[in-house]
């Protein structure tokens, strides 16, 4: 039997904003030509 439960080990918050991995993550997940914006993410239009 297997049990899992979506909690982080560690959870250590940003000590500052980081622009440049924010539009690499908003890439990865919307796509290389922008597939989907942020404010598609947040349910904002």
């Amino acid at each position: 039997m297997f049990y899992h439960t979506k909690k982080l080990q560690y959870f250590t918050p940003p000590e500052r904003p980081d622009p440049v991995y924010a539009k690499k993550m908003q890439e990865l997940i919307g796509g290389t030509f922008g597939e989907m914006t942020v404010g598609d993410l947040v349910g904002v239009s």
